[in-house]
């Protein structure tokens, strides 16, 4: 049972003022009540927790066999709680507790020739036709994420540049190309019209029932439309992934790209000069003193 003083409840509240989504509250308060039954189990709580006992947690948690991926968040959610409970003390018995170390997966992008059969093959001249086209050109020309999508409003769009609130609650501007901009265009003046409501909020993206449109929505349209032109499934974010990695084959500046997507880091940006990209190599070989168009061999 939960009370007002909980405080893995208030740590939680912390984080939802600072913009932490629905879906990571969710995930670090199943991870922080893991933590804390563990610790119940051996006469101990969160508010008392020692070093020793943070340690034999994370060893726990690897002798459940635990994917990496899972293991490594709930440590970082069993860090961040102790930090905000330390606050500017010594007494953070997490601090130097490392989390496991995580296989880099390289992105799945689509290729370029599919996302323009995708977006070029024709559409069905509906009110849905007009939306999903207007969505998929927005994922692809803007690399946006399908919960940014969703969030967006009729007021983000000004003049080809979207204002997008990404994670942590930041905002960015991220200009869009003639083809997304038309087919938004489209879509507010001939299929908005027939979903609107007189209950449906300033979304941008609708709903069949003129709701604002969720990422479940976003994940349906790009399904039915990956069927409809016969490509294999891909999900939205791989739209974004192929947005950065098409960016970055045109010789598009890695910390433009960062900026555009909203990465805080450019660590997770540089994921994408991992993928073997053609114009690397060919830049490399033309330009180095060692590369192999310099070579007289």
């Amino acid at each position: 049972m939960t009370t007002l003083t909980d405080p893995i409840e208030q740590h939680l509240t912390a984080l939802s003022a600072r913009g932490a989504s629905a879906q990571t509250l969710r995930a670090y308060r199943g991870d922080l009540r893991d933590y804390a039954d563990w610790l119940a189990s051996r006469g101990s709580n969160p508010t008392c927790a020692t070093r020793a006992d943070v340690r034999a947690y994370a060893a726990d948690l690897a002798a459940r066999e635990l994917a990496a991926t899972t293991r490594a968040r709930r440590l970082s959610a069993v860090r961040g709680f102790h930090r905000r409970l330390a606050g500017e003390s010594d007494g953070d018995p997490a601090a130097e507790i490392p989390g496991p170390k995580r296989q880099r997966r390289l992105p799945v992008v689509p290729p370029a020739r599919d996302t323009a059969r995708m977006l070029d093959v024709a559409w069905p001249d509906t009110a849905l036709g007009l939306r999903d086209r207007a969505l998929l050109e927005l994922l692809y020309g803007a690399g946006l994420r399908a919960a940014e999508a969703c969030a967006l409003d009729l007021v983000s769009l000004d003049n080809r540049t979207l204002r997008v609130t990404g994670k942590g609650g930041k905002t960015r501007l991220i200009p869009i190309g003639e083809p997304a901009s038309d087919a938004v265009t489209a879509w507010l003046a001939r299929g908005r019209p027939e979903l609107v409501t007189t209950d449906s909020p300033p979304a941008l993206l609708l709903s069949t029932r003129g709701n604002r449109l969720d990422t479940s929505g976003v994940r349906r349209a790009l399904h039915k439309r990956l069927q409809a032109v016969g490509l294999e499934g891909h999900g939205p974010h791989a739209l974004r992934h192929a947005y950065a990695t098409h960016m970055l084959e045109g010789g598009g500046d890695l910390r433009a790209i960062q900026e555009l997507l909203g990465h805080a880091s450019l660590a997770t940006t540089e994921i994408y000069t991992h993928l073997g990209l053609p114009h690397l190599r060919r830049a490399h070989a033309q330009a180095h003193p060692r590369g192999d168009a310099q070579s007289d061999g």
